[in-house]
């Protein structure tokens, strides 16, 4: 009986990631929430609210977009995770938009298997990287 209990905890700890694991809300370091959502084969995340004390941006609005069109926008809605494809576990292949910035960078995004409610986004450029820890958060 106990033979069955360990491998029935071993099966829950080893179920893999799914693209659906990534759906959700998160909690980025820093306090603002992302929601990574879904469209067709595609994966994208939008900022559902700002963090309590942001760096810049403070009145809420794109301030720093490279295009002027485009910087009287809200924040909040805005998609920043674009273009992001479910490959071996991973959303690879999009790009993560940087507003305190204005800057673009292609991005990352895995949950290890032992945790799915814990995510990691890694902003790149070349061989420089960031990697942002969210946690999933409830509706």
């Amino acid at each position: 009986m106990r033979f069955l209990f360990f491998l029935f905890i071993i099966y829950l700890f080893t179920q893999p990631v799914t693209p659906e694991t990534y759906i959700g809300t998160w909690q980025i370091e820093g306090g603002s929430i992302i929601e990574i959502y879904k469209e067709g084969d595609v994966f994208a995340g939008k900022i559902n609210k700002r963090a309590e004390n942001p760096i810049s941006n403070f009145n809420g609005l794109d301030n720093k977009n490279p295009d002027p069109a485009l910087r009287n926008r809200s924040l909040l809605g805005m998609d920043i995770l674009t273009n992001l494809k479910y490959e071996k576990g991973e959303l690879t292949g999009g790009t993560i938009y940087n507003a305190d910035s204005g800057k673009t960078y292609d991005v990352k995004v895995w949950i290890e298997s032992e945790n799915k409610n814990t995510c990691f986004i890694r902003a790149y450029k070349g061989i420089l990287f960031k990697t942002f820890k969210a946690t999933r958060t409830k509706n």
